[in-house]
């Protein structure tokens, strides 16, 4: 069967794609031996006005109770996925943490799925800015990446397309938000979906993409 292609567009700031990262590698861990999936994520920029400094979370615009209803209902779907949701006292701009993930996924593809959990652990569950380029090294550092080559690439403007390429593609496609499951070009699924959702998917997929015999 020919290989269904995943891609998801999301960002390290936001909560329900750190939720539905965990709940999408429970789902892969459950697939049958037949589907086999090519994943990609796509670097999608959820808040790009958010200046490199970053901004208080108060900024964002919501009134306290909904903010507070919305950590609270955060922290219980990410407990219930074994992960941890900290202090974050601002919104980071993820700019060049994106641009990392996306060179990481392309040029140190072994060292990425560490990486790529180590920028929302490390936001999520440590509060670390990863609108600092030093924080991005160093959570790189940890997973085994390159960082040189990693600061090199991003500091040339090597992978400055990335991101608009992203929103290009998401226009298309008529998304505004994120994460989004899109498979095979074909259907998509948005927010952190129950594993079992996820699963179905790619049922659904795999359904598509496999020719049927002749009748």
């Amino acid at each position: 069967m020919t290989p269904i292609r995943l891609e998801i567009f999301s960002d390290y700031t936001c909560p329900w794609c750190y939720v539905g990262w965990a709940r999408l590698e429970k789902a892969l861990g459950r697939l049958p031996s037949d589907i086999s999936v090519e994943v990609e994520w796509r670097p999608f920029e959820i808040h790009p006005e958010v200046p490199q400094e970053g901004m208080p979370v108060e900024e964002l615009g919501y009134p306290a109770d909904v903010w507070a209803h919305m950590q609270e209902s955060l922290r219980a779907n990410a407990g219930a996925e074994g992960l941890e949701v900290g202090n974050r006292p601002k919104v980071s701009n993820t700019h060049r943490a994106l641009l990392a993930g996306a060179w990481a996924q392309a040029e140190q593809s072994g060292a990425f799925p560490t990486f790529h959990e180590r920028l929302f652990v490390g936001y999520f569950a440590e509060g670390r800015d990863l609108g600092d380029p030093a924080v991005v090294d160093d959570l790189a550092a940890s997973a085994g990446i390159d960082v040189e080559a990693m600061r090199m690439a991003i500091d040339r403007g090597a992978w400055a397309s990335t991101l608009a390429d992203t929103t290009a593609d998401a226009r298309a496609m008529g998304i505004t938000g994120a994460p989004t499951f899109v498979f095979d070009r074909r259907f998509a699924t948005s927010g952190a979906q129950p594993v079992d959702v996820l699963l179905r998917a790619f049922e659904a997929a795999g359904e598509v993409s496999t020719p049927r015999p002749p009748a």
